[in-house]
Formats: structure tokens, C-alpha cells, sequence
């Protein structure tokens, strides 16, 4: 079963393409850039599908053939990584920032290398260890966060070795059934529990 798309999509939106455009933008225009940021993080903070349903719009009234899941696992690779950033200056909070920052940019590259295999099974090793060096990330820090913390980054650890796996099965499926798009699918699935990690851990321990 795959989860449906505006389930984590619509909280990748804004992070994934809004904010690099934001970015590229403000030399020109400061203020009304910081003004156009405000109102579209407003916007998503109270509808977190808003972002990803006005670009489906854009995208319907423009006819481009845009596949969504694979444009989005490509822009992971320059999207901003302020929202994978801890400000905790402690050895095991940054590097557990390192890892989702290298995961989710090893992901990005998916889409790109399918078609050659060897190259592909080789970027498959990279996000396994990838994947690995996260995991000892998290547990380091679950070392190290406050007891009242600890439950919340668990549940979080949880859900992401459970997205791990299963995006280890649509590998295999992928080889078998040549279906791109339910291995993307799959792998921004799994960015976004690398996002939700590393947003619980901010939130728990904001005033340590």
C-alpha cells in the first residue's frame, strides 16, 4: 500500500520548491520577497497541502507532462537544508543534521541513475549506509535527549526503519517490475521521515 501523495508531499512543498525560488528571488527585491515568504509559510502552516495544490494547478494549466514524484526527489538534491539543521551545537545534534542532509541528497539522485544499472546498484549501497549512519545518528542522540523527550524520537525511529524497509522492497520490486515511479514515491516517503526525525528532536529539546 502507498501512501497518498499529499500525505507527506504537500509538507515537502514549500522546503523542496518554494524556498530555493525564495532564495534565488530576494537580491532583487528584499522586502517583497520577505513579504511573498511570509505569506506562503503562513498559507502552508495552515493548510500543509496548500503549496503542493496551487502547483498542481500551475502544472494543470500549463499542460506540461510533469511527473511530480520524481521532480520533487530531484530537487531534494538543491533544496535549502535549513529544516535539516539543529542549532543545538552538541557533536551528536550535528551529526545527525550530516546525515539526513547526506541521505536525502544520495536519494535525490535516483531518478537520474535508474537507467544504468550498475551505476544505480552502486548509488543503492550509498543509501543503505546512508540509511545506517542516520539510524546510529538517532540513537546517539536518543543517549542524549531529556527522558520526556525519548518516547517521541523512538516513535520517530520507528516509523523511519519501517519506511526504510520498505523502500528496500520497492528496490527489489522495481528490478522485477521496472516501476520508476513506485521507487520514487518510495524514496521521498522515506526524506520525509528523515525531516520528521530531525523536526521531533528540534521540537523536544528547544530550550536545552
Amino acid at each position: 500500500m502507498i501512501m497518498n501523495e499529499d500525505a507527506y508531499l504537500g509538507s515537502m512543498t514549500y522546503q523542496s520548491l518554494y524556498a530555493g525560488v525564495l532564495d534565488k528571488l530576494e537580491p532583487r527585491s528584499e522586502a517583497a520577497v520577505q513579504q511573498l515568504r511570509i505569506a506562503l509559510r503562513h498559507a502552508d502552516d495552515r493548510s500543509p497541502s496548500f503549496l503542493l495544490d496551487l502547483t498542481k494547478h500551475i502544472l494543470a494549466k500549463s499542460q506540461l507532462n510533469v511527473n511530480l514524484q520524481e521532480s520533487f526527489l530531484r530537487l531534494q538534491a538543491t533544496a535549502p537544508t535549513d529544516d535539516l539543521q539543529l542549532s543545538n551545537p552538541h557533536p551528536a545534534y550535528q551529526e545527525l543534521s550530516l546525515r539526513a542532509v547526506a541521505l536525502r541528497k544520495v536519494l535525490s539522485r535516483v531518478p537520474d541513475e535508474m537507467g544504468d544499472r550498475r551505476t544505480f546498484l552502486e548509488t543503492i549501497k550509498e543509501i543503505a549506509s546512508s540509511i545506517k549512519k542516520l539510524l546510529d545518528a538517532t540513537n546517539t542522540i536518543l543517549q542524549t535527549v531529556p527522558s520526556n523527550a525519548q518516547p517521541a524520537v523512538e516513535k520517530r525511529k520507528r516509523e523511519f526503519v519501517h519506511y526504510s524497509k520498505r523502500f528496500s522492497n520497492t528496490l527489489k520490486e522495481y528490478f522485477k517490475d521496472q516501476n520508476a515511479n513506485h521507487v520514487a514515491v518510495s524514496a521521498n516517503q522515506l526524506i520525509f521521515q528523515t525531516s520528521f526525525i530531525v523536526k521531533t528532536v528540534r521540537e523536544k529539546t528547544r530550550n536545552l
